[in-house]
């Protein structure tokens, strides 16, 4: 299997609005490491996943793992 990160390099630079549009169900798996109401917010939906888990503190190499169980 190949990692998520490395199947989609530039992921973590894309806006967390688009992400959400090409992977439905990542709101299973961001809420709990930003929180429901975050997705909710359109400021929140222009920030990029990088800068996303920067300002949360999040582990993006986790954050991809799991996204990555979600579509397998």
């Amino acid at each position: 299997m190949i990692p998520f990160s490395s199947k989609y390099p530039s992921l973590e630079n894309k806006m967390i609005g688009n992400i959400l549009r090409e992977f439905p169900k990542m709101p299973e798996i961001t809420q709990p490491h930003f929180g429901g109401h975050c997705l909710k917010r359109p400021g929140f939906k222009i920030q990029t996943l990088k800068m996303v888990c920067i300002l949360f503190g999040i582990d993006q190499k986790r954050l991809f793992k799991e996204l990555e169980d979600l579509r397998s």
